[in-house]
C-alpha cells in the first residue's frame, strides 16, 4: 500500500477540509519496541466506555508501572472528524476505542498497525479467543487491524404489565403482531407505545435491523442499489408507519429510562447499556415488570452487531506498550471487569461462561446467533448518513416515501461510484 496515495484519495473521498500530510515518512519513524522504557500511553474513546475505561486503565498501570495510561474522552458526535484530522496532522493517539463502522475508511486511511505480526509472536491474544462475528469488522484483505472490545447487539425492551394489560400474555414474535401490541397499548392510553428513534449519528440499528428482517440491505454484495425494491420500500413502509400512526412519537419528552419506567413508554429497542439503566431507574421494585426478547420476525428476526474495537494507530511510538494494554483489555478477567462497570457485552468466548445464565445476559447471546454488521466499506459512513437523513424527511412527512426512496437511490449510487 502506498500511504500517500491513500491517504490523499481518502480525504478528496471524504471531501474534508483537512491538510493531508505525507504519512509514510512519519511511520517510518515510529520504530520503538522497548516495552520495558517508561513510556506515556495516549488512549481515546468515547460515550460511557472513556469513564470507566480509566477505572480499567489504573489496574494496568499496578500491573505495569513503567506504563502511563492517559485516557482521553471524544464525544461521539466529534470522533469521525477528530479522527481525519488527527491523522493528516499526525496527532493520533497510540490506542484508540473505535466504533466499528469507522474501520474501513480507516484502513483505507493507512491510519492502523496491522496486527498480524505481533499476534504471529508470542501473543498471549488468539484471534479464535474472540466470537467469530465481531472479527469481520477488524479484518481486511486477510489482515487483522483491530481487537473486537465490547459486542453489541440490540434486543426489545418491553414492559410486562403494560403488555398484559393490552391483551399479551408473551411478547410478539412477528412484525404484524408487533404493531397490534403498538395498537393496543395507545388504546389503553400509553403515551409512546414504541419509541423508535427518527435518526442517527452513524447506522442506525432500529432502522438496519427493519432492512434485515424482510431480507433487504441498502446495497447488494456489488455495492449496487437496493433502495427501489419492493423489500426495501415495504421495509421503510412499516418502520414509519409506527410513526404515522403515533405508535411512535416524534419527540419522546424526556429521558427514555425514565419515561419506561414511568409507563409512558410501552417498549423500545436498545443495547446492553439499557439494561443498567432502566434498573437504576426503575430500581428494586420495577425488576417484575419489565423484560427483553429477541427481535420480530417478518423474513428473519436479525438484529444489528455494532460495538467497537482497540485499534493501535501506526505512527504510535510505543508500540510494544501499546500492544501489552490491548491484550491487557481483551484477557477475559478484564472483559468481565469491563462488562461489570458498563453493561458492554464481551467479545471473548471464555467470558461468557459466568454470565449467559442471568436470563436477560442469555437473551442476549440468544441475539448474537443471528446478527448483521452494516456494510464495512469505507464509504459506510456517507451511506448511512444519506439512509438515515432520508427516513427522518420521510417520518416528518418533508418528502414522501416514493419520493425519498427516489432521492436515496440517486445519492447511494453517488456514493457507490467507484
Amino acid at each position: 500500500m502506498k500511504k500517500l496515495t491513500k491517504v490523499l484519495a481518502a480525504c478528496a473521498l471524504m471531501g474534508t477540509l483537512v491538510a493531508c500530510g505525507n504519512k509514510e515518512e512519519t511511520v517510518s519513524n515510529s520504530t520503538s519496541t522497548d516495552a520495558n522504557a517508561p513510556v506515556t500511553l495516549n488512549v481515546w474513546a468515547m460515550g460511557e466506555e472513556a469513564k470507566s475505561l480509566g477505572t480499567v486503565a489504573g489496574e494496568f498501570e499496578k500491573q505495569n508501572p513503567n506504563i502511563h495510561v492517559v485516557v482521553q474522552s471524544i464525544p461521539w458526535g466529534m470522533v469521525h472528524q477528530k479522527l481525519l484530522t488527527a491523522i493528516a496532522g499526525d496527532s493520533t493517539p497510540d490506542v484508540s476505542m473505535m466504533g466499528t463502522s469507522f474501520m474501513a475508511e480507516m484502513v483505507q486511511l493507512g491510519a492502523f498497525e496491522e496486527l498480524d505480526p505481533y499476534l504471529a509472536k508470542d501473543s498471549a491474544t488468539k484471534l479464535t479467543d474472540f466470537i467469530p462475528s465481531t472479527l469481520l469488522t477488524n479484518q481486511f484483505d486477510g489482515k487483522t487491524y483491530g481487537f473486537p472490545w465490547t459486542a453489541d447487539t440490540r434486543l426489545m425492551f418491553y414492559r410486562k404489565d403494560l403488555m398484559n394489560q393490552a391483551g399479551f400474555k408473551e411478547f410478539p414474535k412477528t412484525w404484524n403482531d408487533l404493531y397490534k401490541l403498538a395498537e393496543a397499548e395507545k388504546k389503553n392510553g400509553v403515551k409512546a407505545p414504541f419509541a423508535l428513534p427518527k435518526n442517527d449519528l452513524n447506522a442506525s440499528p432500529e432502522m438496519l435491523s427493519a432492512l434485515w428482517q424482510n431480507n433487504t440491505d441498502i446495497i447488494d454484495a456489488q455495492g449496487k442499489s437496493l433502495v427501489l425494491t419492493p423489500e426495501f420500500k415495504q421495509s421503510v413502509n412499516y418502520y414509519t408507519s409506527y410513526f404515522k400512526a403515533g405508535l411512535a412519537p416524534l419527540d419522546l419528552g424526556g429521558e427514555l429510562s425514565p419515561l419506561f419506567v414511568g409507563g409512558k413508554v410501552g417498549m423500545f429497542i436498545g443495547g446492553p447499556w439499557m439494561v443498567t439503566l432502566v434498573k437504576t431507574a426503575g430500581g428494586a421494585d420495577f425488576a417484575n415488570k419489565w423484560g427483553v426478547a429477541v427481535m420480530p420476525t417478518e423474513k428473519s428476526n436479525t438484529s444489528f452487531l455494532g460495538g467497537s474495537n482497540l485499534v493501535m494507530f501506526k505512527n504510535s511510538k510505543n508500540k510494544a506498550a501499546a500492544y501489552k494494554f490491548m491484550e491487557y483489555m481483551v484477557e477475559p478477567t478484564t472483559a468481565l471487569q469491563f462488562y461489570k462497570l458498563t453493561s458492554n457485552l464481551p467479545t471473548v468466548q471464555s467470558a461468557w461462561s459466568s454470565i449467559e445464565s442471568d436470563p436477560i445476559v442469555g437473551v442476549f447471546k440468544q441475539q448474537l446467533n443471528n446478527v448483521k454488521i452494516p456494510s464495512n466499506i469505507p464509504q459506510g459512513p456517507r451511506l448511512y448518513k444519506a439512509f438515515n437523513d432520508e427516513i427522518e424527511a420521510i417520518i416528518y412527512g418533508k418528502v414522501s416515501v416514493d419520493a425519498g426512496l427516489a432521492d436515496l437511490n440517486q445519492q447511494v449510487d453517488k456514493i457507490m461510484q467507484k
